[in-house]
């Protein structure tokens, strides 16, 4: 019983992030994946009006609400309301670019002054909190004030959102929009309303729960705290259906005690997330027909996945046009090669590794762009091939490149597992599936003693700076030439049929099943290979460098640069990367902001990504040259 107490107030935490994911939801028909980044937001703006403004705890806390139910609200209306009536799947790639920018404000809000404590912090003895007392001991947990206040607030805001969906008539709005929203809309709801409104209360129950469980769980001010939080409202809310809130609360309610059961049994924090993954596939896998009432308008999504336009065979043929494009292959050739030689050793490592996300970012223009799996989980499989590859080398005693081919097919074996649940699932589905493994990933599997080595990884005396650039520009080369080669054979073209129709694909006799598995096996295979050579660059092995932020961030760089282009995957990663090298110390902030602002530019304004710009120009030259 003493567990259970713990859990339900761990719980109620759970409970209000998967209220207003449901809440959005039912406004827009989108699974919100910047949600978990309000609250952290929220979390961090507390502490630095509590410690350094030094405001009454009362106080900080409603200027906190308030401040993040407004940056809500102005997301939705300048943001997402220009994409009330694309597809979904636009409107959840948007997302992406919002958590990515409200990742960028939480890192230039004052750092909280906590006494020599700069990146992770746990206990009330650090975060604010309105009163304190005595801990009362009670049997195997301690109750402190951090618990009571949870359970003070948490159960006045779910009957306050009770409420308003009840009695209010925007609550009631609300409800019929989720139900019918054209029909909402000949009745007079303002749906576009409604739709602010459910942002700013979903806002205001994710700072509300991150404020409330940060004191209990401890908080991080790095980039990857905002994604845990949605891990946890998000199973709550999948098994909800998402459109139940009264079930999404009470869900939330039990996982919390599931979360403190796994711990007080094992002593391990990870397994919980490997638990809500669990939680999440069974609820998608078992609730199919509910979860995908979106599938036609995400079907259509896939156009924006614009394929390599070839040029009429009257330009390719001009002389002047093939002495045009050869030179040009020519110097880039010979300025590539000759890159490192002039170039320090820091700015050669630095293209090096550019170039080995750029594969994981090939990998996810094939699985993504080309088979119509949204993927954001490619960085967790580099990781399967990083950490493993390591624990052969290091653990095991492994010769490097044997490790590396064992690696890379255990990358392509794992890709098959993770592609399995995708024979049923797509579209937001699949794509909160391989979120989940990112951040399961990376709290339990890289921290598996079976699975991980000493978290460091060696590599010959042969492999310079300058061999280690040749290497990892080959893997970019070869990746790049084998997708190339992919998309033309039959397999290639089976994806893409497969994307953009799967029943008239199945009918004129294209293996569904196959086909998606093999683009999966495809990408981790890839994947991994280029995580075993980022590692082995870096020296790292670990889930510090695998985090499931890059998974993001690497579905930024492939929607940036075009998300059906192996040479836009390629421009993307380098846009991402180079702009926050070459600004130095702004580093950090720098990278995330160009992120976000490409991704939502790019999605609102030119859905093709870079590489429609790089075809139009390249059709304007040859028009020019050949005419």
């Amino acid at each position: 019983m003493d567990i259970v107490t713990i859990g339900l107030v761990v719980g109620m935490a759970n409970a209000l992030l998967a209220v207003g994911l449901v809440l959005i939801y039912m406004s827009n028909r989108v699974i919100n994946l910047a949600h978990g980044e309000f609250g952290a937001f929220a979390v961090a703006m507390m502490l630095a009006l509590t410690r350094n403004a030094h405001l009454n705890y009362w106080l900080a806390l409603l200027s906190t609400l308030a401040a993040t139910g407004t940056l809500a609200a102005i997301i939705e209306r300048s943001i997402l309301r220009r994409l009330f009536r694309s597809p979904r799947l636009i409107m959840l790639i948007a997302t992406l670019g919002i958590a990515q920018l409200i990742i960028v404000l939480r890192l230039i809000l004052p750092k909280p002054k906590l006494h020599g404590v700069s990146s992770f912090f746990s206990g009330a003895q650090i975060f604010p909190l309105p009163f304190r007392f005595t801990p009362i001991a009670f049997r195997r947990i301690v109750i402190g004030p951090e618990h009571v206040i949870v359970l003070i607030v948490g159960p006045l805001l779910a009957l306050g959102v009770f409420g308003f969906l009840r009695y209010t008539s925007y609550g009631i709005a609300l409800r019929a929009a989720s139900e019918n929203m054209p029909r909402a809309r000949l009745l007079g709801i303002p749906v576009t309303r409604v739709s602010t409104l459910a942002w700013v209360i979903a806002g205001v129950t994710a700072a509300a729960a991150g404020i409330l469980l940060a004191p209990i769980i401890g908080y991080s001010s790095g980039e990857a705290v905002g994604l845990p939080l949605l891990m946890r409202g998000l199973a709550a809310a999948m098994v909800a259906d998402m459109s139940n809130v009264g079930v999404a609360f009470g869900v939330g309610l039990g996982l919390g005690v599931v979360d403190q059961l796994l711990f007080f049994w094992t002593g391990r924090g990870g397994l919980t997330d490997l638990v809500l993954l669990a939680v999440i596939l069974i609820a998608l896998l078992g609730r199919r027909r509910a979860v995908r009432r979106t599938t036609a308008s995400e079907e259509s999504t896939w156009e924006v996945a614009e394929p390599v336009r070839l040029l009429p065979i009257e330009v390719t043929s001009d002389a002047r046009w093939r002495l045009l494009v050869g030179a040009a292959i020519v110097i880039g050739a010979v300025l590539i090669v000759l890159a490192p030689f002039p170039l320090g050793d820091s700015t050669t490592f630095f293209l090096s590794t550019v170039s080995l996300v750029a594969v994981v970012a090939v990998s996810t223009t094939i699985l993504t762009g080309w088979a119509g799996q949204l993927s954001l989980g490619q960085w967790a499989l580099a990781g399967v091939g990083g950490v493993f590859g390591a624990k052969l080398v290091v653990g095991f005693g492994f010769e490097f490149w044997i490790a590396f081919v064992v690696a890379t097919i255990a990358g392509g074996v794992v890709a098959l597992l993770l592609g399995l649940p995708a024979l049923r699932l797509e579209g937001s589905a699949l794509a909160v599936t391989t979120l989940g493994f990112a951040v399961a990933a990376s709290s339990w599997l890289f921290e598996q003693t079976w699975f991980k080595g000493t978290g460091f990884m060696t590599k010959p005396s042969y492999i310079t700076p300058t061999v280690y650039y040749f290497v990892a520009l080959a893997m970019l080369v070869v990746t790049a030439i084998a997708a190339r080669s992919f998309q033309r054979k039959r397999v290639g073209r089976n994806m893409i049929a497969v994307r953009d129709n799967p029943a008239q694909a199945a009918a004129m006799g294209v293996g569904i099943v196959r086909t998606k598995l093999t683009a999966f096996v495809f990408a981790g295979v890839l994947a991994a290979a280029a995580g075993f050579l980022w590692s082995t660059g870096v020296t790292l092995a670990d889930n510090s460098v695998f985090d499931p932020v890059r998974s993001l961030s690497i579905m930024a760089a492939v929607v940036i640069g075009g998300l059906g282009s192996v040479a836009g995957a390629i421009i993307g990663v380098f846009y991402l990367l180079a702009v926050p090298y070459f600004l130095g110390g702004l580093s950090s902030y720098v990278g995330l902001l160009a992120s976000a602002v490409g991704v939502l530019a790019l999605v609102l304004l030119l859905p093709g990504g870079l590489a429609r710009l790089i075809y139009g120009a390249r059709d304007w030259l040859a028009t020019r040259v050949t005419s």
